[in-house]
């Protein structure tokens, strides 16, 4: 079914000043509507150019971070781990000091103490170099205050696979993404004329020099090999609302454990999180004026988002490229997707 006409033309609006493609779907009390808009690549120096469709593969960015925590959950609910585990016995080089009190649950929330991001890209090239390299930053701070960062997921990459014994791709797969039916969510696409092109890179300082597309947009992410806790997912706005699940109805974790991801653990700067999860805002919320008080998602830097509103059973993704034309559009990229969360959830949704 076709989105409401005023978010139709919300949607499309965005493309150009924005982005060059987006793709949104929404889930509200188990009926489905949707719309895709512009092309995948207007640079002809990275072709195929192609329409946009729902089966589009769009960077997820940290979207990745979803998947990431319902392995982690899913491992708990199996007893292989408990929140209280320290992250240092699933990452043996994280260890001395107050690292050595550092928690997964405080891993999920950044609440450990990690600096906020390192240029690890510049240093390895492995999943196993990237873990290390991150174990040995001292921390930033005391573990407590809400302090986002990408280091603790990264270490998860390396750490959940100790734990669960199989690469951390494999288990994701076999434990996350297959059961619950996010079948073209992936690590390395195979095809990149089915990928969305995110940055192009001219300048000769740059770690990379081309127009991306169809390798991930995270420098650390691209130097661990494309495979992160953090980021290196690519999929569709089907794959992310099935992750979605994990946390909406408890698939693979359980409902006890999804209640538990859905609670308040941190507040920092006008900021609520969760188990893994943004929680909704106090003031400003990045999902509109429309969404609940227990709303809960996450969002991606190249322009992507899930937000979930428990109080009208509405679930919204909303993925683009807004990196296709830099990184300099942070306020236009909030401003839209307020937009088109306001004309999905509002009075004439």
């Amino acid at each position: 079914q076709p989105v409401n006409e005023t978010a139709r033309r919300t949607i499309d609006a965005g493309i150009g000043p924005v982005c060059t493609a987006a793709s949104v779907l929404v889930e509200r009390r188990g009926a489905r509507t949707g719309h895709v808009a512009g092309t995948l690549c207007p640079d002809p120096d990275a072709p195929p150019e192609a329409a946009c469709t729902p089966a589009s593969l769009f960077d997820l960015a940290s979207l990745t971070k979803l998947a990431t925590t319902a392995l982690l959950l899913a491992l708990v609910r199996e007893r292989v781990l408990t929140l209280d585990t320290p992250l240092r016995e699933i990452v043996p080089d994280f260890r001395g000091g107050a690292k050595d009190r550092v928690t997964l649950a405080q891993v999920l929330t950044h609440t450990a103490g990690l600096v906020w991001w390192l240029p690890l890209f510049q240093e390895v090239r492995s999943i196993e170099e990237a873990a290390w390299r991150a174990a040995q930053e001292p921390l930033a701070r005391e573990p407590g205050p809400f302090v986002y960062s990408d280091l603790g997921y990264i270490m998860l990459t390396h750490g959940l696979a100790n734990a669960g014994g199989a690469p951390f791709d494999a288990l994701l797969r076999e434990r996350v993404l297959g059961p619950v039916g996010a079948e073209s969510a992936r690590f390395l696409p195979e095809r990149r004329e089915d990928c969305v092109a995110t940055e192009r890179y001219d300048d000769p300082a740059a770690y990379r020099r081309r127009r991306l597309r169809g390798e991930v947009h995270d420098e650390n992410a691209h130097a661990m090999g494309g495979i992160s806790g953090h980021a290196g997912l690519f999929g569709t706005a089907a794959d992310v609302l099935a992750i979605g699940r994990v946390f909406r109805d408890g698939a693979v974790i359980g409902n006890e454990l999804a209640r538990l991801a859905r609670r308040e653990h941190a507040r920092g700067e006008n900021a609520r999180r969760g188990l893994g999860l943004a929680l909704r805002a106090p003031d400003g919320a990045m999902a509109g004026r429309y969404v609940g008080e227990d709303a809960y998602g996450h969002t991606g830097f190249t322009g992507t988002s899930l937000w979930i509103d428990p109080a009208t059973d509405t679930a919204v993704v909303l993925l683009t490229n807004r990196v296709f034309f830099g990184r300099a559009n942070d306020e236009e990229t909030y401003r839209y997707r307020i937009a088109v969360h306001e004309a999905l959830t509002g009075p004439e949704a």
